[in-house]
């Protein structure tokens, strides 16, 4: 009987009947579908067959039959394509959930429309008196056209309300903008309120002074980034909302998106309840690696190099904890925020520079026209080593000699001042909190956006790996990376999870970061540059052996996760809106089979489930998706740009169907 094999075998257990039929039998079986199954071969397949939540068999329609028992569901999907399901690397599951508050939900705006924007919120939304208004979603990077009332957003937003506080929240996590009441909130370093002004930059805040935006009088103009956000003490996102109740809408967004499991990029242990709460409900449609942090937005309340063993034993306990209780999450990650981000505003005067670190000095450009307009374009640049810049420190002191300076030379003092961002702690604490929390087990994913950042981040991940090489570490973003780097970043394996969604020509968005990097001529963002050759280096770094991933990083720009106009911007690297022509850096685009890996084995190997997930094989999880249109068959047709219409029909979730729609 042991040589008997194939139908025979099956036949003879069929007919013992009873518990050795069922062990042959499938609780489902899926077929007449393309199955790509993103396995290292790329193999595709016609049917799949699910018992309890795993996958045990993937093959064609006569191996498929074999599982077939008379109490086996059998569902004809049709020639439909069925893919793993979908993996996001990189998310803040809790901002997907669009809250009841006032939100400007990313559009673009000028300041004066700002204002009535705002102003009509205040009135359909009263607050009490004193009471802060924190609103989400401000697109920084688009809009903000001053005109001659409101000149900077501290007198737009100062325009809206002088009795509340008011805090705009960047859609990028990083920006932020406030008026007047609020800026006079922000606490010095005994966490007494002093303000930010001139003289409080130069003294008490000389260590964030860069993360302040100023006008030409050296005073704060509204524009507030990073840690000093968090000295203003407003109440942030995750301080207001009821999460027993956002947590199970999360989980439909990620459900109608066909996303079965995140890393979650930013989580404080203290949030774990929720998905607890989530999961012993029945509802958790998704598995959760959580990359743990504490208190990343105000510096003075992060802890201490002395008190980094606290922190590690935090999170040891929290990680331990799900462990045991949870059969979804793990707490196994660590974030860290090496730098800030790569924007600068190009509107206001002198113009804001960027704060991401990097490894030139930003240049000083000078813009002309009108703010938003065609004709808006760079005019020229402030060379530091011009001879008038050695009485710019002087020229700085009141604005009388601000202004007899600007007189004589054209430009602002502040013009003269050279900076190359700064990192969000200092490269000692950053490699004594890498090396604890790799000693301790975790993973380390970190956050690290210009071509320093990048490098310092290498430098921790290469010995997180050396410390704990059973793990998988990754950075996320990494918009700016020199060529030496991602060679370190392939030669050494690290993982690299990007935003595709932004990997495009955008020139509202470019104005505010390309001119500050490379010397462009009027209106052409666009010639070939430093810059231009090493944003977002995704096809070169996957061909140098390092392993690129996708997450949405939202609700960053968006609260929807777009995972099919994160595959499809992979592969065309082109703006959505075919009006706005041109490509980003066009030799790093994705083929479909390394944008498909992206979003499903390569991110199982950024959350450490590779053997459980990210690939349609059996043995693993039955986490699978079915669409309604064919990804692979658009991209080999030319017609990448209709990848993003895809719908998700049907959601397997550990062998449980958990959506199912026409």
């Amino acid at each position: 009987m042991r040589q008997i094999i194939g139908p025979i075998a099956l036949a003879i257990a069929c007919s013992l009947g009873g518990a050795a039929y069922a062990a042959n039998t499938a609780d489902t079986l899926y077929r007449n579908a393309r199955v790509y199954t993103a396995d290292a071969a790329n193999t595709e397949a016609r049917a799949v067959a699910v018992k309890g939540d795993s996958i045990v068999y993937v093959g064609d329609e006569a191996g498929a039959a074999r599982w077939r028992g008379p109490s086996t569901q059998v569902v004809d999907l049709g020639g439909k394509l069925v893919l793993p399901g979908l993996i996001d690397a990189h998310v803040h599951a809790l901002g997907v959930v669009q809250p009841d508050v006032c939100d400007l939900k990313s559009q673009s705006m000028s300041l004066p429309a700002m204002v009535d924007f705002l102003r009509a919120c205040l009135d359909e939304r009263p607050l009490p008196a004193g009471e802060w208004m924190v609103v989400p979603q401000w697109n920084f990077s688009q809009g903000n056209e001053p005109d001659e009332r409101y000149s900077t957003l501290r007198a737009a937003l100062d325009a809206v309300s002088t009795t509340h506080p008011i805090m705009l929240q960047g859609n990028d996590g990083h920006h932020g903008a406030a008026n007047s009441l609020a800026l006079s909130r922000a606490r010095g370093p005994d966490g007494k309120a002093i303000g930010y002004s001139g003289k409080t930059l130069a003294k008490e805040f000389k260590d964030i002074r860069e993360l302040v935006a100023v006008d030409a009088n050296g005073e704060p103009s509204g524009g507030i980034t990073e840690g000093a956000k968090g000295r203003l003490g407003a109440p942030g996102f995750f301080g207001t909302a009821d999460f027993s109740a956002v947590a199970p809408k999360a989980a439909k967004v990620f459900r109608e998106q066909g996303i079965t499991a995140i890393l979650d990029a930013a989580v404080d242990p203290s949030q774990l309840v929720f998905w607890r709460g989530l999961e012993d409900h029945g509802e958790m449609t998704f598995r959760m690696r959580a990359a743990l942090i504490r208190r990343f937005d105000d510096p003075s309340a992060r802890p201490t190099q002395s008190q980094i063993p606290a922190v590690v034993r935090q999170f040891t306990a929290a990680r331990e904890q799900m462990e045991r209780e949870s059969k979804l999450i793990r707490a196994d990650h660590v974030k860290i925020f090496v730098d800030g981000v790569l924007e600068g505003n190009p509107y206001a005067d002198p113009p804001t520079l960027p704060n991401g670190a990097v490894l030139k000095p930003y240049l000083q450009p000078r813009f002309a026209g009108t703010p938003g307009g065609a004709d808006f374009h760079v005019s020229g640049y402030v060379d530091p080593a011009d001879p008038a810049c050695a009485d710019a420190p002087a020229a700085r002191k009141d604005h009388a000699s601000t202004e007899r300076f600007r007189a004589a030379h054209g430009f602002d003092p502040a013009q003269c001042l050279q900076s190359s961002g700064v990192l969000e702690q200092s490269e000692e604490y950053l490699h004594a909190y890498e090396s604890a929390m790799a000693r301790a087990g975790f993973a380390v994913h970190t956050h690290a956006i210009g071509d320093r950042a990048v490098r310092v981040a290498v430098d921790m991940l290469e010995e997180a790996k050396r410390l704990n090489p059973g793990m998988q570490h990754s950075m996320a973003h990494a918009q700016l990376v020199h060529p030496d780097d991602q060679k370190r970043i392939g030669a050494a394996g690290l993982g690299v999870v990007f935003t595709h969604a932004w990997t495009v020509v955008n020139p509202p968005y470019d104005l505010s970061v390309i001119p500050f990097f490379e010397r462009v001529e009027g209106t052409d963002l666009y010639g070939d540059s430093y810059y231009m050759r090493n944003v977002y280096p995704t096809a070169t770094i996957a061909r140098l052996g390092g392993i690129v991933a996708s997450g949405s990083d939202a609700p960053v720009e968006d609260r929807n996760p777009r995972p099919f106009l994160n595959l499809e911007q992979a592969l065309t690297r082109a703006n959505p809106d075919p009006a706005i022509p041109g490509v980003l850096n066009a030799s790093e685009r994705l083929d479909i089979h390394q944008a498909i890996a992206s979003y499903t084995i390569n991110a199982a190997r950024i959350l450490g489930m590779e053997k459980e997930i990210g690939s349609i094989e059996a043995g693993k999880k039955a986490d699978l998706i079915v669409v309604d249109q064919d990804i692979l068959d658009l991209a080999a047709r030319g017609e990448a740009r209709r990848i993003s219409d895809t719908r998700v029909l049907r959601v397997v979730f550990g062998g449980r169907e958990v959506l199912a729609r026409d």
